[in-house]
């Protein structure tokens, strides 16, 4: 009863879950005693309270297989529909596998002190091979969390040239999952794997820190986003030049297989293979991958892309190859970007390279673009050898490979290394939309001014909007105004060997126009349209122009000749005899500065006179009599009228 007095109750030497013990409700006169079982009061106690690893025989101090415990509360959680599951700060030696396959289970650590040892907080420390520490599989694993604590694993060998890690399975395996699983907090001292996680989409790994060995993230058949984000990977472990030098050949920080959608950002790693690797396992490429801020430094290949069709954006990245402790020596064949796939699709709004020992980036393989916005390369091509900043390897088959720049490469200390090399079909391009006459695809000081595309097969450039130039794919060049209604053209015929030059001069110098080609004589000309003549202008006006009366047959020809030549008009054409006539404009004379030179006859060699009617001769006898003679179309005759004979 409720007011039954304490002193009443029955005595009992131990309390059975059954038994009743009183509880005083209130204070003074108005106090109540009331009954409760020990059942009762556990409930209402420890109701909804967390778990403790040390309440399942968990002893925490570093010696004791303390996973037999873990494993036993874990157990005791599926049964309480999950929960979270609290360590304390504590060192726990793990040497038998943990496996959640029932419920959500959060994993509690106390926080960490970081350091290459255990010290405060939580820590989970292995020093076993042959098992997975922590395995998360099956749907009802989903929505599991392990954060606020350290793992590491211990690896004895001595830290000499050839020092190797001790070969741990992955610390984390979410496998089958097929949802979220999170990771938040956590830091990883001397790991030799971290993180696996395959068949479970949405995983979240957010602020891990510490030093790995072979891999710190691997994902595959992730067909949900995941999110990687504020990860620093650094010698917590050891800075031992032969620890770091050996993660510089073997380590992948984070190695992706067939991820759809994944975010990433605020990524750093130092001393790796790479940092960012992404290779087949047969299921797939990585699609659509978002990188947000990343820093590889003394990393081989940064960026290592060995799958076919990976996709995906970069926002800032920056890398740096140089051997570890090495006075700025480059790593051996270290690339800053390298891809040996095939139809990558990479999208970098900034990106710098540093001490890469040859190119900056590399690309091997066929079919892959990089589109980026800007780009610096720093301490490139340190062999000297001529190494480009950017290698493109030649497309023997399939479509080659094309890198293009958003804004002019920056280049520094290359050794004059070019931006691209030689001996490639594919191509380094400043790309630019096709535009059109108003709103040039290449705008240049106002948006009306630049370059744009009328078509596939043309290009033009227009000045506050109108069109003042156009070339064509066919070799067609017009200038001065849209095609149509230009002023100057240039048309080349296929096949084209010879070509106009237009050379200009220096001071005292004359300006020349001159046929030029492979041919040994080439023979240049002007022409005018229709019937219209061809003017030279000298002083503003016309100086000479060329007409013709009809479609020409016979023509002009002048002559210069050698020293001691005379130049000559000569008459030309298609007709057997052409004669040569210079006519004087209205009611004047034709006038010479010097005596005319008639053609001297014999008087037995006399030409036809019929054939020269109204022609002046110069005619001698073989001796000293030596007159004019004219023809009058039947005769020759001397000034007097006497016939020549």
């Amino acid at each position: 009863m409720s007011d039954t007095k304490i002193s009443a109750l029955p005595a009992i030497s131990t309390a059975a879950d059954s038994d009743l013990l009183p509880v005083v409700q209130g204070s003074g006169g108005s106090a109540v005693t009331r009954q409760a079982t020990i059942a009762q009061l556990r409930s209402g106690i420890l109701s909804d309270r967390a778990y403790h690893v040390r309440d399942f025989g968990a002893v925490g101090d570093g010696t004791t297989n303390d996973a037999p415990a873990i494993q036993a509360a874990v157990d005791a959680m599926n049964s309480a529909g999950g929960g979270i599951l609290e360590f304390g700060p504590h060192a726990y030696r793990l040497a038998s596998p943990v496996v959640v396959d029932s419920v959500a289970i959060t994993f509690q650590g106390a926080g960490y002190t970081e350091g290459s040892a255990i010290a405060d907080g939580t820590w989970l420390s292995i020093d076993t091979t042959g098992f997975t520490p922590f395995t998360f599989t099956g749907g009802g694993a989903r929505g599991s969390t392990v954060r606020n604590l350290a793992v590491r694993q211990a690896h004895n060998a001595s830290q000499v040239p050839g020092w190797a890690p001790t070969d741990y399975d992955f610390v984390f395996r979410v496998q089958d999952c097929q949802g979220a699983v999170e990771f938040k907090n956590l830091l990883l001292v001397g790991v030799n794997r971290g993180i696996w996680c395959d068949n479970s989409g949405r995983l979240n790994i957010e602020s891990l820190r510490g030093q790995v060995f072979t891999a710190g993230i691997e994902i595959d058949r992730a067909f949900d986003t995941c999110r990687i984000q504020h990860v620093h990977f650094w010698p917590f472990f050891s800075a031992d030049d032969d620890v770091v030098r050996w993660q510089q050949q073997n380590t992948d920080t984070v190695v992706l297989h067939r991820v759809d959608g994944i975010f990433m950002d605020d990524i750093f790693a130092l001393g790796a293979r790479s940092v960012l690797r992404f290779v087949s396992s047969g299921t797939g490429s990585v699609a659509k991958f978002y990188l947000g801020n990343f820093y590889a430094d003394f990393a081989l290949y940064p960026i290592w892309i060995q799958n076919n069709g990976v996709t995906g954006q970069i926002a800032n990245a920056t890398t740096q190859s140089e051997l570890f402790n090495g006075s700025g020596a480059p790593l051996t064949g270290s690339v800053g970007v390298r891809i040996d796939g095939n139809n990558t699709r990479l999208q970098v709004g900034n990106l710098r390279v540093d001490d890469a020992q040859s190119n900056a980036i590399r690309v091997n393989g066929t079919g892959n673009r990089l589109d980026i916005f800007s780009f610096r390369a720093e301490y490139y091509n340190q062999l000297n050898d001529g190494s480009a900043a950017i290698h493109l390897a030649n497309a023997a088959s399939g479509t080659p490979n094309a890198v293009y720049l958003g804004s002019p490469a920056m280049l520094g200390n290359g050794n004059a290394g070019p931006t691209m090399n030689s001996g490639t079909n594919g191509h380094v391009a400043l790309g630019a939309p096709a535009g059109r006459i108003d709103r040039p695809g290449v705008m240049i000081g106002a948006t009306d001014n630049g370059f744009f595309a009328p078509s596939s097969t043309e290009l033009a450039a227009s000045i506050a909007g109108v069109e003042v130039m156009r070339a064509a794919s066919g070799g067609t060049v017009t200038l001065g105004g849209a095609s149509g209604a230009h002023g100057f053209g240039v048309t080349t015929p296929t096949s084209s060997v010879n070509r106009v030059a237009v050379t200009a001069a220096a001071t005292a110098g004359t300006p020349a126009v001159s046929a030029e080609g492979t041919d040994t004589n080439i023979a240049l000309a002007i022409a005018a349209k229709g019937t219209s003549t061809v003017r030279l202008h000298t002083r503003g006006n016309t100086a000479f122009e060329v007409n013709a009366t009809g479609t020409p047959a016979n023509y002009i020809r002048t002559d210069a000749t050698a020293a001691g030549g005379t130049p000559r008009f000569i008459a030309q054409g298609t007709d057997t005899v052409v004669a040569l006539q210079l006519s004087p404009k209205g009611a004047t004379y034709v006038e010479s500065t010097a005596p005319f030179r008639l053609p001297s006859y014999s008087v037995t060699a006399l030409p036809a006179a019929a054939t020269y009617t109204r022609s002046l001769i110069y005619v001698w006898d073989g001796s000293s009599n030596r007159r004019l003679a004219v023809s009058d179309g039947t005769n020759w005759r001397w000034p007097d009228g006497v016939v020549v004979s």
